[in-house]
């Protein structure tokens, strides 16, 4: 998928464009969410822009999952290009 990209580790990192967050701290259910998930090696919310990098093992968890707890949290996450 052209979204994602692998890090040295064995990690995938995705970039989200996270709607429907209306202050920062909604921002923390959503992180909440992704504490729950295994496999989900760290995430960074930029509290302005909404838009959220998340790096994660894909043997243990899958972009669908993380998008699942996303939405449990809130939001809805669109996929961006990573550079």
């Amino acid at each position: 998928m052209k979204n994602e990209n692998n890090d040295e580790q064995g990690f995938t990192t995705i970039n989200l464009q996270l709607q429907g967050l209306s202050c920062a701290c909604e921002g923390q259910i959503v992180e909440k969410q992704l504490k729950k998930l295994k496999g989900v090696n760290s995430f960074n919310l930029n509290p302005v822009t909404f838009k959220m990098k998340i790096s994660y093992d894909p043997a243990l968890v899958t972009t669908e999952e993380i998008l699942k707890a996303i939405s449990k949290g809130g939001a809805k996450a669109e996929l961006l290009p990573t550079r």
